[in-house]
């Protein structure tokens, strides 16, 4: 039972807490210590003593029972920007990826005014739903960053006793969908690859892109591991090329050379998209012509801007691939680097290749669903083939 004392004679509880009478107002002020600091909790004039003891126990009992949770003004905000700093200085992150984790945060501080600065114990069901109106504007991929940075911020306070329920874990808050139609990437038909390829290898044979394209699509490789290989990763006398990089970006957007591929697990330490591809004539075609072009730049890499002395740059590829797309009128899909790798591993899909090559050969996790879920798209060509297997 909690002790009763006057202000004046209070005294420490044996762990129970200490119940003692403001002589001023007659009323029981309670304390009780937590993390070493003294908290107090205070009788309301209309309260009975009797409830307030009771209220005071219950407070004392979550203390012993490890559910105690005490009054806190941090927001999740404060949370959220904790939490991403320490990934990064934990060495969890990258720096792209830290970059990035801080885009989405301002992005939340946009569209979640609501609630972002609002202590998180203050923070209600219905301030989530009332700006998820802000969320939606975003594209698809852009909400379900969000979202989950949401839920991670609320999950970490759970654990840490900040709040006493997960309200993102309520039944009835559903993540919000996407105003913005979603732009589905899909690879080139035979027609359409035929009719590229042409181009390539003859009105723009010259263009200073078309070796960084058609290595794209003899190989699948990401547009960032394209530009990624030096010279030191070839071996003419194997016919190989090591794939183990890619161009990334660090903390202020500024475009390096990464020490590892996309699919790197900084956890496990294993870079899953390390690999060693074998170069059909095509590709060994070009990478000897890059190498006989004399390669000086301090990177040693194939690819280079050696106008600007830099690297060169996705936007600049893409902006060329939109430019011919509309003067020759290859394809009525929206044409970028990136429908080159949907459409080399499509080709290898359509070729009957086995799963686990393909996703070595393109860098993808081994029995990772991407491959197919995102990454294969069902061209009239490969439809017409897999139904001969029905006939």
């Amino acid at each position: 039972m909690e002790k009763v004392r006057t202000q004046k004679n209070k005294e420490k509880g044996n762990g129970e807490g200490t119940i003692y009478i403001n002589k001023k107002t007659g009323l029981l002020i309670g304390q009780y210590v937590v993390d070493g600091k003294r908290k107090s909790v205070y009788q309301k004039k209309k309260e009975k003593k009797t409830d307030f003891k009771k209220r005071f126990t219950k407070i004392i009992n979550s203390l012993n029972e490890g559910s105690y949770i005490g009054k806190s003004n941090e927001t999740l905000y404060e949370i959220l920007e904790q939490h991403i700093n320490q990934k990064h200085i934990d060495g969890i992150t990258s720096d792209n990826s830290f970059r990035k984790d801080k885009e989405t945060l301002k992005e939340i501080e946009d569209t979640c005014k609501d609630f972002i600065y609002k202590p998180i114990q203050k923070v209600s069901i219905e301030d989530i739903e009332k700006d998820k109106i802000f969320i939606r504007r975003y594209s698809q991929s852009v909400v379900d960053k969000i979202w989950a940075l949401l839920k991670k911020g609320f999950k970490l306070a759970y654990s840490r006793r900040k709040i006493n329920f997960n309200i993102m874990e309520e039944e009835t808050l559903s993540k919000p969908i996407s105003e913005k139609e979603t732009i589905q990437i899909e690879a080139l038909d035979e027609k359409e690859l035929n009719k590229l390829n042409l181009i390539l290898d003859s009105k723009e044979k010259n263009h200073k892109y078309r070796d960084i394209v058609k290595l794209q699509l003899e190989t699948g490789m990401r547009i960032g591991e394209v530009l990624a290989r030096s010279v030191s990763d070839i071996d003419l006398n194997k016919k190989t090329m090591l794939i183990h990089n890619t161009l990334t970006s660090d903390n202020n957007g500024k475009t390096i050379l990464g020490e590892h591929t996309k699919t790197y697990d900084k956890k496990t330490g294993i870079d899953h998209g390390k690999r060693i591809i074998i170069m059909n004539n095509n590709v060994l075609q070009i990478v000897k012509k890059q190498i006989n072009n004399n390669v000086t730049n301090i990177y040693g890499l194939l690819f280079w801007d050696y106008e600007k002395n830099t690297f060169i740059s996705y936007s600049e590829i893409n902006s060329w691939l939109k430019r011919i797309n509309e003067k020759y009128k290859i394809t009525s899909k929206r044409f970028s680097t990136h429908i080159l790798r949907h459409t080399r591993i499509t080709e290898m899909r359509k070729s009957g290749m086995d799963m686990k090559a393909i996703q070595y050969l393109v860098g993808h996790v081994e029995g990772s669903k991407i491959t197919d879920n995102v990454y294969t798209t069902l061209t009239p060509e490969f439809l017409e083939q897999e139904l001969k297997k029905i006939n």
